[in-house]
């Protein structure tokens, strides 16, 4: 390969060019997503005829414009938010229309009338009238100021907008991932060079104007897919503003189960048996068969000293027991709060410039408390404004996030290379909750990675519980700085120029390595029991002592005797050392030619840094996928756009176009795909030795053009259509274009193409808004988006088996269509919203997922692969709703005291399950629903003047209802409450125990049913409640199938157990002693309690999220 060194010489002096090339072509070019418009007619109230020259002045700014000879008037480049504005002209009275509300990137129209002044300085003020139906708007939008949800019970900005008609949990917007969303804040985007992720932390009290863009995105909006989220922060531009809020909830479980230790309860899955004193000498083998399926297998302290050797056999059973409390001494409980620190401050300085800054501290306590017991996130966001003269502003700006906590598993870090979030997922399924980390799956879309809640449990997994450095710890620091520059050119056109750069660190590895001495901090040497002693020694300097386990990092394949627990060796497996950076330009232009016609035309540009060093380590076992990648890469992606937007009385329509330019600025090698420098044998870890004798050219470079068509046809002032086409592309991530994936046994486990090209979205969209009593609006909308060109890996096997990799390519693909039903009122004593969204996803790849340079192999692959068939579509229909009441200033000292009720509704995920042991059935999929999910959260608050300043004390609860719910994958069925591996089929008994409806077997034939299914009206999440007795249900295909007499009492082993012939629907009941035909009082009380569900073994994380109260307090200034 060339010397990338020169290649990046010329790949700089490329981009340079490029960038001064788009200065000067389109040189006046600005940037207005972040400011809204003014338009109007000043009318003579006696004639109605047009007044020409009056000047019309947006009060509190330098922002105004006379009338043209028809009346009108245009202002641009109008900051979001409310004013006053008047209307002036001699010898007339002065007009003035009070709280006018400006959106971002939207026309606001306000007509004045006004007669002849009688008196000197006379003036006529009106309260402006908000049209609740926005004419220009062809998309669904939502606008929303910092008051509209300062009472809603949510935790951050996020949560806000994740209640959104078609906004799921994560703000996934209508299916697609937040890397796939432009996230802006105040006219400068945030999104992350490395996949894409944008910097979302942003403060609650800081928060002007906000605005959700699912469908009709601009031209202007690049790099994005699934849409825009627009935050203008606050403007201080006349008055001093602070504002701080403080929310803190305290330590408290987090599951159903209680407060304390109740991993360590004494009937827990990980405790019971080896503590339990009327079994654990004999093991688990002296329970009945239901019981020992409940817990993991253990051969008694007795065989375990029977199987010691030289000085361990001198340890008494007591000793073996000292020796696993002391290994499991770590506290399991929740010892931090849920805490959230959100401020605001800033103020005037001198003529024209003010400052702005903004603080937002999370700490979200982890289920399992590690080397890190929280994850913890800090974000300052600062900007200085300055009008240099009424026509020029300057804006500059500094953004940071640091984020600390325990990284997620080696394999799941090459997809969520940030920490992991604290709390429980939101969604009982196990993903899309705000403070999740989101992969994607084939199998399932959008899911939550792995975290210590649904950690499977085998011998390493398990360890979580117990252990200090199970994971590795990860830092995620980013800073972003930059500035924007706007220059009105009139009243009728102006420009802004923006640069911004960003710098993202990405820090994962070991927390301390397990020394001789590296005891927890409340441990003291004189604790140590005797027995650990004389197992290990007293330590000394060894490194991978055992003495202080379980704290501390090791190498040190070792295990817990009894249960086996990993207390060390594959801990601590992730390391990431990756910088990326990136410098981006932007140049927009906006000008009113006339009355009816308004063109936005500019370019951006962003030049990307990839210094990419990370993988995993494992001493102990080499798995093929463990292994490093180490890269360097600088592509740039550029883009132009121009927009049109016309308005009419009847029709307002906005045509554009966006030009999408990518260069990847790499040579890329053009090896054979089952080219022997895949392989092992090629194992110098350079990658740019390993295919030195490979042949390389440019990476291609690719231009797209990506129309798009906004139409809006006001019916009246109440009601109007809309209609919407749109293509967009987006680049792909560092690691789908660039990655060289190398196992730790030198092969090429996974690698990248930079050739790919951008996926594609085409979206439509049409819809309906209707205001209602001049209070309510309701819309109605229906979407359609076709998601090409998506990446996935497609693995190759040479007919050796020597070369065995994946490599990215653009051949899944997917389409979302939905229906979306919001109805809305922000006036009144009470207030809130309903949003509905049906969704139905559907997806698939072209072309194979797998070749075999063996044809016998690639044949017989083609005829029993599924890879390649569309997933079932499915129905994922949501809704939320939020009311709030405020007391009226009547009430006195109840006045604005406020209640507000937020929750929602999900239905049930659909997943394929067709029996035990992981059975299928060719054409079947999704044919299970989970249960239905419902939540309800409240707020309670007052608010008090004291002086010129408000507070806000308030008390939010969380699940207000205490419903109760199971938590847990259907795609990680080893994993959560479920014990697979160690404690049998958790899963698969759970599944079997439930009474499910015949409609989830529609598609399978009789012949084909893997299992005996009860017909009930169970569901994945319906439960036994602990508290009910488990009473086994058997199931036989026929009478001949019933135990014999016998066999039954060794058999059986407990009393109350039912038999039901499944061909018959007779019962049968053995209750210790006596076998005969159950009763069907004794049957329907099973039925009705639900005792026959066999329920997940780990009981302690089944059920999350009860009832919490945390108090906060606003104070505004």
């Amino acid at each position: 390969m060339e010397d990338n060194r020169v290649m990046n010489i010329n790949s700089n002096l490329l981009r340079l060019t490029l960038t001064l090339t788009l200065a000067i072509l389109i040189s006046g070019s600005a940037y207005a997503q972040t400011s809204g418009k003014l338009r109007g007619v000043v009318s003579d109230e006696s004639t109605g005829e047009p007044l020409i020259g009056a000047n019309v002045i947006v009060d509190g700014t330098s922002l105004g414009s006379a009338t043209d000879e028809s009346g009108e008037y245009f202002i641009l480049n109008i900051p979001p938010g409310s004013y006053t504005v008047r209307a002036e002209i001699i010898g007339y009275k002065t007009a003035i229309e009070s709280d006018v509300r400006v959106f971002i990137n939207l026309t606001t129209t306000v007509n004045f009338v006004t007669g002849v002044e009688a008196v000197e300085g006379e003036a006529v003020e009106v309260l402006a009238t908000k049209p609740l139906v926005q004419p220009d708007v062809a998309g669904t939008v939502v606008n929303a100021s910092g008051e509209d949800f300062e009472n809603i019970p949510v935790r951050s900005v996020n949560d806000f907008i994740s209640q959104t008609a078609g906004v799921d949990q994560g703000m996934q917007i209508r299916g697609s991932g937040l890397n796939e969303t432009a996230f802006v804040l105040d006219g400068i985007s945030t999104r992350g060079a490395r996949d894409g992720t944008p910097l979302t932390g942003v403060a609650m009290t800081s928060v002007d104007e906000l605005q959700v863009q699912t469908g009709g995105m601009s031209a202007s909006v690049g790099n994005a897919r699934a849409g825009a989220i627009n935050i203008v922060t606050k403007d201080p531009r006349d008055r001093m503003i602070l504002d701080v809020m403080i929310n803190n909830s305290p330590a408290t479980s987090m599951s159903f189960a209680g407060d304390g230790e109740i991993v360590k309860d004494s009937d827990a899955y990980w405790w019971r048996p080896y503590t339990d004193e009327s079994m654990n000498a004999e093991g688990t083998g002296a329970w009945d068969v239901y019981t020992q399926s409940q817990y993991p297998a253990f051969n008694g302290w007795t065989a375990h000293m029977d199987g010691t050797t030289g000085s361990d056999t001198l340890l008494t059973k007591s000793d073996w027991l000292d020796v696993f409390n002391w290994h499991h001494r770590k506290n399991t409980e929740v010892v931090e709060s849920f805490q959230s620190i959100d401020l605001t401050f800033g103020m005037p300085l001198f003529s024209g410039a003010r400052f702005l800054v903004s603080y937002l501290s999370n700490n979200e306590p982890y289920f399992y408390p590690q080397a890190r017991s929280s994850f913890k996130e800090d974000n300052v966001h600062a900007k200085l404004m300055y009008d240099l003269n009424p026509s020029m502003k300057l804006m500059a700006f500094v953004k940071t996030a640091k984020q600390a906590g325990m990284a997620h598993s080696a394999f799941a870090m090459v997809e969520t290379p940030y920490p992991q979030r604290g709390g429980t997922s939101f969604l009982p399924w196990g993903g899309g909750s705000v403070s999740s980390s989101l992969v994607y799956s084939e199998q399932q879309g959008l899911q939550q990675a792995e975290t210590m809640v649904n950690q499977n449990g085998d011998h390493v997994g398990r360890s979580v519980l117990f252990s200090w450095d199970r994971y590795s710890v990860t830092d995620y620091d980013a800073n972003m700085s930059g500035a924007t520059f706007t220059h009105a050119l009139d009243s009728k056109s102006f420009y802004t120029l923006s640069f911004s750069t960003m710098k993202e660190e990405f820090r994962t590895g070991p927390n301390s390595r397990r020394q001789g001495a590296n005891s927890h901090p409340d441990d003291n040497a004189s604790d140590i029991p005797d027995a650990v002693l004389q197992l290990y020694g007293t330590g000394g300097t060894n490194a991978d002592s055992l003495v202080y386990t379980p704290f501390g990092w090791t190498s040190a394949p070792m295990s817990n005797p009894g249960s086996g627990a990993r207390l060390g060796g594959h801990w601590a497996r992730g390391r990431d050392n990756s910088n990326v950076s990136s410098t981006n330009f932007s140049l927009d232009y906006t000008a009113q030619l006339n009355s009816s016609n308004q063109i936005n035309a500019g370019a951006w540009v962003s030049m990307y840094d990839y210094d990419m060093d990370f993988g995993s380590s494992d001493s102990i076992l080499v798995h093929l996928e463990r292994g490093y990648q180490s890269w360097k890469q600088s592509p740039t992606q550029a883009g132009l756009y121009a927009e049109d937007k016309l308005e009419f009385k009847g029709m307002i329509a906005t045509l554009g176009l966006s030009v999408d330019y990518y260069n990847p600025n790499t040579d890329w090698w053009d090896y054979d795909v089952y080219a022997r420098d895949l392989s092992g044998r090629e194992s110098d870890l350079d990658p740019e030795k390993r295919f030195d004798d490979v042949a390389a050219s440019a990476a291609e470079t690719q231009i797209t053009l990506s129309p798009k068509v906004r139409i809006a046809f006001p019916i009246t002032v109440n009601s109007k259509l809309y209609f919407n086409y749109g293509t967009y592309r987006q680049q792909l991530t560092a690691a789908e274009s660039f990655k060289v994936y190398q196992a730790v046994r030198g092969e090429i486990f996974s690698i990248g193409d930079p050739s790919n090209p951008m996926p594609k979205t085409v979206s439509y969209e049409v819809g309906y808004e209707q205001a209602l009593q001049n209070a309510y609006l309701l819309r109605l909308g229906g979407y359609y988006k076709d998601n090409a060109l998506q990446s996935r890996p497609v693995y190759y096997e040479s007919i050796d088996a020597e070369v065995t990799y994946r490599r990215s390519s653009p051949y899944a693909y997917s389409d979302t269509r939905g229906l979306e039903l919001s109805l809305s009122k922000n006036m009144g004593d009470l207030r809130g919203y309903l949003n509905y969204t049906y969704s139905v996803r559907t997806q698939g790849n072209f072309g194979w997922g797998s070749q075999f340079e063996n044809d016998v192999q690639q044949s017989n692959y083609e005829s029993t692969s599924a890879d390649h068939y569309q997933i079932k579509p499915v129905a994922e229909p949501f809704a939320s709703v939020n009311l709030e009441y405020a007391a009226p200033s009547t009430m006195g000292m109840l006045a604005d005291f406020r209640v507000t009720l937020n929750g929602g509704w999900r239905a049930g995920r659909h997943f394929t399950w067709v029996g035990p042991s992981g059975a299928s059935i060719p054409g079947v999929n999704n044919n299970v629903q989970m249960r239905d999910f419902l939540f309800m959260n409240a707020r309670i608050s007052k608010n008090f003047s004291v002086g010129d300043s408000r507070v806000m004390v308030f008390a939010d609860v969380q699940n207000l209802l205490n419903l109760k719910y199971m938590y847990f994958s259907p795609y990680n069925t080893e994993g959560g409450p479920f014990e697979g591996i160690v404690g049998g089929n958790d899963w698969d008994n759970y599944m079997e125990s439930l009474h499910m409806p015949d409609e989830f077997w529609d598609d399978v034939e009789s012949e084909q049913m893997a299992y005996l299914n009860i017909v009930g009206d169970d569901r994945p999440g319906t439960f036994r409640e602990r508290n009910i007795n488990y009473v086994p249900i058997e199931v036989v295909a026929n009478a001949g199938a019933l135990p014999d007499e016998a066999d039954r009492p060794t058999l059986i082993q407990t009393a109350n157990v039912l038999y039901y012939v499944h061909d018959t629907g007779d019962w049968y009941n053995w209750d210790g002693t006596n076998w005969g035909a159950a009763s069907s009082s004794f049957v329907n009380k099973v039925k009705s309690d639900k005792a026959y569900i066999d329920m997940p073994n780990e009981w302690h994380r089944t059920f999350l999220n009860p009832r919490t109260v945390s108090l906060g307090v606003r104070i505004t200034f």
